[in-house]
């Protein structure tokens, strides 16, 4: 049987890091939301939600909201989303464009908080427009 990580010696601990790399908390999650947890995502919107004005709409509330830190966006939905991009530098926003092989999901932008937020449901969410 499997020890927790906690329970495992400091030894252990630096073998299994070293053979299978730092373990990641919530790493599952992190792929879905462009490399952050969802607590932190204040809007996302998915590929074809962004190809219409009412996605684009979303983020550009969220980009008002005062708690924007980071415009996140896929790298196949850059071009797409140039007016984003834009918008967050006319708001002082950073903006990052995330090149990973290994995110999942239909989320292609999305714009994070520095701090967990309580947003109950993200465009993303919603039956496509």
């Amino acid at each position: 049987m499997s020890k927790k990580w906690n329970d495992k010696s400091e030894l252990e601990q630096v073998v299994f890091s070293g053979v299978h790399g730092t373990p990641e908390l919530r790493k599952h999650e992190r792929l879905h939301y462009l490399g952050h947890f969802r607590e932190r995502i204040l809007e996302a919107i998915t590929w074809e939600q962004l190809k219409t004005d009412k996605g684009k709409s979303h983020i550009k509330k969220a980009l008002d909201d005062q708690r924007a830190y980071e415009l996140v966006i896929h790298s196949r939905a850059r071009s797409q989303a140039m007016p984003l991009i834009r918008e967050a530098q006319s708001k002082g926003i950073d903006f990052t464009v995330v090149n990973n092989s290994q995110l999942k999901g239909p989320i292609v932008v999305a714009v994070a908080a520095q701090q967990a937020v309580d947003v109950k449901r993200l465009h993303a969410d919603e039956q496509q427009d």
